[in-house]
């Protein structure tokens, strides 16, 4: 499996505290499964600004290899979605979803539906594609907003551990209507959101969606997106296909006379 929300990087945001915590968060991540990690820190202008972040990546990479560790690590960001956040991606400073051109972005307090579809669309005029963490907890949006947003081309994810706490009704709902792209453990530490809880999420998001759509959710989709292609799956699925079967026969017709 691939996580590509994490913040497994030490010293650099509100997640991991040191080193020593980091390889903690590596081996249990690697005893569940997970065999790719993007080190998702977060970005937010006169705060949390990638101070020494290639530095703290390339010491992390290199112990995980003197430690026997088979976890491959990868760049990215956690970007808060604000008028400074934006600057800072146009001007490179933020850190895309593996150097692909899709970009993990988190509201920010006080947006509403409206301002936060308006900033999701000048992310793609800028060249980006927009992944929305954590949209269960999004308590702004409405099913129909969240609808929108997916068929904005939108890649949506949600928190494993948001199958235990009061956020399962709406992230289960999420699923249920195949809105939900990827699946991510938004890991912060040994004790906040770890990799024990998002064992535990992994059970239940099996329970909701099956074997062969948990592939496609925690796997195939972030390794798609850290290829930089088109992920597959959502709710526009069953729809895209009818259309692509449409065109496809009808201007079919004219290739064959």
């Amino acid at each position: 499996m691939i996580d590509l929300h994490c913040h497994i990087l030490h010293g650099i945001d509100d997640g991991s505290n040191s080193l020593e915590e980091s390889i903690k968060m590596a081996r249990s991540a690697y005893e569940i499964g997970y065999r790719k990690i993007c080190c998702t820190s977060h970005y937010g202008f006169g705060k949390y600004e990638n101070k020494n972040y290639k530095k703290k990546i390339s010491e992390l990479s290199e112990t995980l290899k003197s430690e026997g560790i088979p976890i491959e690590i990868y760049s990215g960001n956690e970007l808060y979605l604000d008028l400074e956040g934006m600057r800072a991606l146009v001007n490179g400073e933020v850190n895309t979803l593996g150097n692909s051109r899709y970009v993990l972005l988190e509201g920010v307090p006080g947006m509403t539906s409206d301002s936060l579809i308006g900033a999701i669309e000048k992310v793609i005029q800028s060249g980006y594609k927009p992944v929305l963490a954590h949209v269960e907890r999004c308590f702004f949006l409405k099913m129909s907003d969240v609808e929108k947003l997916e068929e904005m081309g939108v890649v949506l994810q949600v928190n494993l551990s948001s199958f235990s706490d009061a956020l399962k009704k709406r992230t289960t709902a999420l699923l249920e209507k195949r809105l939900i792209h990827i699946v991510a453990s938004d890991s912060h530490g040994t004790g906040r959101r770890s990799y024990e809880d998002a064992d535990a999420g992994l059970k239940e998001l099996k329970k909701i969606v099956g074997k062969d759509r948990m592939e496609l959710l925690t796997r195939i989709n972030p390794k798609r997106i850290l290829e930089d292609c088109q992920i597959e799956g959502g709710g526009n699925e069953e729809k895209q296909n009818i259309n692509s079967s449409f065109f496809s026969r009808f201007f079919g017709k004219f290739f064959r006379n």
